[in-house]
């Protein structure tokens, strides 16, 4: 029963992403002054061979604004992040599979550039600018509190540092916790609460939350400049490695859901 409640909702994160389910019962009623970002289901994925499309959801999610703090990194989100996946169930074992098609958004200018200093990055090789990316499975209600786990790292780009430098890594991402709330932090961070879902829309099906996590560690940088060399000082500007209790992740994202059985009627 709990499964098949999931697959009814999908609300999803972020960056970059970020969606579940169960919780549309509960959510109250749009303001009339919402403003609704637009969605497309062109890119959801392909389902597994013999999937039943009446058994799969695809979700988009955008992530419009919020806070990501990691180490000496404090960056507001200003810039949509979006993240197309799909969940659906075996009809036998019900047993859920999560399948991510992409996650995409632009560079985002991180204040201070090279130096952490507002104003001294006029400079482009002074200038730093960050990219979410995903580092891993999406996982939806993995445990109590927990609405999507979500493996990420962070591209850091500038001029010295090449294309491939990144906090976080596939073997040792950012992991998110993403829920509700109120959080169970270590300190110094406090607990802080997000926001339930709220249906905004419905056709297509579109639900409002805010996801918090503050209680996650940020591991160090790696691969930045030739052979790693200014890995020391990504970390060191970043404030990196960061433990848990240091770092925040608030996302105030639109989800937006359809079953397979009705885009393929679409």
């Amino acid at each position: 029963m709990r499964r098949t409640t999931a697959r009814r909702a999908a609300a999803a994160v972020l960056g970059t992403v970020v969606g579940m389910a169960g919780l549309a019962a509960q959510a109250a009623p749009a303001a009339a002054d919402e403003e609704i970002p637009e969605f497309s289901f062109e890119g959801c994925p392909e389902l597994p061979a013999n999937a039943d499309p009446n058994l799969w959801l695809c979700t988009v999610a955008k992530i419009t604004s919020g806070r990501l703090t990691l180490g000496g990194i404090d960056q507001e989100i200003h810039q949509p992040i979006t993240i197309v996946y799909a969940n659906g169930y075996d009809p036998v074992t019900f047993e859920e599979t999560v399948i991510v098609e992409s996650l995409e958004s632009e560079p985002i200018r991180v204040e201070g550039g090279i130096l952490g200093i507002p104003g001294s990055d006029f400079l482009p090789i002074m200038q730093i600018h960050a990219q979410p990316q995903l580092a891993g499975e999406l996982e939806l209600s993995p445990e109590p509190d927990v609405l999507m786990r979500q493996r990420m790292k962070i591209s850091v780009r500038n001029p010295l540092l090449g294309d491939s430098c990144t906090i976080g890594t596939d073997e040792d991402p950012i992991t998110l916790d993403l829920g509700l709330g109120p959080t169970n932090p270590p300190p110094p961070n406090e607990p802080i609460t997000g926001s339930p879902p709220t249906d905004v829309s419905t056709d297509p099906w579109v639900v409002k939350t805010t996801f918090v996590d503050n209680a996650f560690a940020v591991p160090k940088s790696a691969n930045c400049g030739p052979f790693g060399w200014f890995n020391g000082i990504v970390d060191w500007q970043s404030g990196l490695p960061s433990p848990a209790g240091s770092n925040t992740a608030i996302f105030t994202t639109y989800s937006a859901s359809k079953g397979y059985a009705q885009l393929g009627n679409a």
